[in-house]
């Protein structure tokens, strides 16, 4: 199957990259490798709401419903994907998992796990900044008496006995709303990283991200002073959830985890903790294996580059990338921020479709398979 851009991620990044290319008349595709638009959310915590209002949590082309002012779930944000794909009816596989990627002259030919083969000149990466929990080699040393979930396998308190010690290893978003939610059930200890700012959700009645938007902070170049100091310090926005409220739920706050010894945790401080339950939420890496290409990938992840001018570029003709971490700015993982890469990648792809025949009478079903 023949297209004019194929992209690999039906997340924020890929459907608005999707409904941009679409307006221009590109013929695009999105290959989705789970049954339905958004259900990486739907298998986050019942309870997580979002840290950004719904006014600050919508892309372009689509007002996220409801009171601007409010925290959507997550069940409103999968919701609200899925309808952003059907508004702009982009051309969608789903349960398409991508196994394999080619390159040549004549561009990419990309092959799914059920047997399918797409051809275009141009791919996008567009897998987000979410992909696999980052799980320290150390954790093995755990016995299988201990229970280990991943922060992307937590639904609920049910999960974990009532009355169980649990560690939360990660004082993110993630780490603190897990933590809050397992107090009242069992005797938690969130393991806390270095030293960062700790945001409330609004100052003077308005979203701590609509300040950080009209100040530039979101958007401040990955490489400029303000965005290295950024990067450093990372800041969360925690709304009641700081140490101090936390510790008035009888949830106690531990150092840095550095070491298991005689399947007790050690944190940075000296202290060990029995513990019946680990959750890691140490945050994220990038899935790699899909993207079969030599060089497209390394240690650290998808090889790009960053900033404001070059954020998304890669070592491959063609292929850009959308929807990672600080691939611009700090607001580039964000659905707040990923108008502004996906319209640079946008103009990217028109540009190098000129030097491509565009495709011509060619339907694709839209919707799914």
């Amino acid at each position: 199957m023949n297209m004019d851009c194929l992209i690999v991620g039906a997340g924020q990044a890929g459907l608005s990259l999707a409904a941009m290319l679409a307006a221009k008349n590109i013929n695009v595709c999105i290959l989705e490798r789970e049954a339905r638009i958004g259900d990486v959310w739907r298998r986050r915590p019942d309870n997580m709401l979002l840290f950004t209002s719904r006014g600050m949590t919508q892309l372009h082309g689509l007002p996220f419903p409801g009171i601007k002012e409010g925290y959507p779930d997550k069940n409103e944000v999968a919701d609200y994907l899925e309808r952003y794909a059907s508004h702009h009816n982009l051309a969608i596989y789903t349960q398409t998992e991508v196994v394999e990627v080619k390159h040549d002259t004549n561009g990419y030919r990309v092959k799914t796990k059920d047997g399918k083969v797409f051809h275009a000149p141009c791919l996008v990466n567009a897998t987000g900044a979410n992909q696999l929990a980052d799980i320290p080699a150390f954790a093995e040393q755990l016995s299988t008496d201990i229970q280990q979930i991943a922060a992307d396998q937590y639904r609920e308190p049910k999960q974990i006995k009532a009355g169980s010690r649990v560690a939360i290893i990660g004082d993110g978003a993630s780490g603190r709303q897990i933590a809050k939610d397992l107090a009242a059930t069992t005797k938690v200890t969130l393991f806390c990283g270095s030293s960062r700012p700790l945001l409330p959700n609004r100052i003077l009645g308005k979203d701590i991200f609509w300040w950080l938007s009209k100040s530039g902070l979101l958007f401040a170049n990955y490489d400029s002073l303000v965005g290295k100091i950024m990067r450093r310090r990372n800041p969360i926005p925690c709304g009641d959830l700081k140490n101090h409220r936390l510790a008035a739920l009888d949830i106690k706050i531990a150092n840095r985890l550095v070491d298991i010894k005689d399947n007790k945790l050690c944190d940075l401080s000296g202290n060990q903790y029995e513990v019946d339950t680990v959750i890691w939420c140490l945050g994220y890496k990038d899935d790699t294996a899909w993207l079969t290409l030599p060089g497209a990938a390394d240690a650290n992840g998808f090889v790009c580059k960053n900033g404001h001018a070059e954020g998304g570029k890669t070592p491959y003709p063609g292929l850009f990338i959308v929807g990672r971490k600080w691939l611009s700015s700090r607001g580039s993982e964000l659905m707040l921020g990923a108008y502004k890469d996906t319209c640079r990648v946008a103009k990217w792809v028109e540009n190098y479709l000129k030097g491509h025949v565009y495709l011509i009478d060619f339907e694709l079903q839209r919707g799914g398979k």
